[in-house]
C-alpha cells in the first residue's frame, strides 16, 4: 500500500471517529464549547509531540502561516457548529451533511485552479443538491411524525 493511501485510510478513520465522538460527547450532555477547546488543545498536543519526535522543522512558507489562522478559525466554527447541531439532528444525517460539504471547495478548484471535470465528477457533484433537497424533505416528514 502506498503511503498516499495510508493517509487517505488514516484520514477516513479519525473522522470517522471525530463523527462518533461528537456523538457520544453529545449522549454525555456535554458542552459544545468545551469539547472543541479541549479537542484542540490536544490537537496542538499531538501535533507539537509528532513534530519533535520527527524531527521536522517548525518554519514554513509565509503564506502558511498567513493561512493557519483563518484555517484554524473555519475548523474551530465548522466543529463548534457541528456539535452543537448534532443536538438537533441524527448523527447519520449531521455528518452526510458535513462530506457533502466537500462540494463548495470542490467546485472552487474547478473554477479558479481549472481542475478538469470528467462524467464522473460531473455526475457527483449533480448529485449533491439532490441529497441535499432529500434530507431536508427527509428531516421535514420527520419533524411532522413527531408533532
Amino acid at each position: 500500500m502506498s503511503e498516499g493511501y495510508l493517509y487517505t485510510l488514516l484520514g477516513l478513520l479519525a473522522f470517522s471517529a471525530l463523527g462518533i465522538f461528537h456523538k457520544l460527547a453529545d449522549t454525555l450532555k456535554c458542552r459544545p464549547s468545551p469539547v472543541n477547546a479541549l479537542m484542540y488543545g490536544w490537537s496542538l498536543v499531538f501535533v507539537i509531540i509528532t513534530i519533535t519526535v520527527r524531527g521536522a522543522e517548525w518554519h514554513g512558507p509565509t503564506g502558511v502561516w498567513s493561512l493557519a489562522l483563518p484555517f484554524g478559525v473555519s475548523a474551530s466554527i465548522a466543529i463548534l457548529s457541528f456539535q452543537a447541531g448534532i443536538r438537533y439532528g441524527d448523527i447519520a444525517t449531521s455528518w452526510l451533511a458535513i462530506n457533502l460539504s466537500s462540494g463548495l471547495p470542490t467546485l472552487a478548484s474547478i473554477l479558479i485552479y481549472h481542475e478538469p471535470v470528467g462524467l464522473k465528477r460531473a455526475i457527483a457533484l449533480s448529485l449533491i443538491p439532490v441529497s441535499m433537497a432529500l434530507l431536508w424533505k427527509d428531516k421535514r416528514d420527520a419533524e411532522r411524525r413527531h408533532e
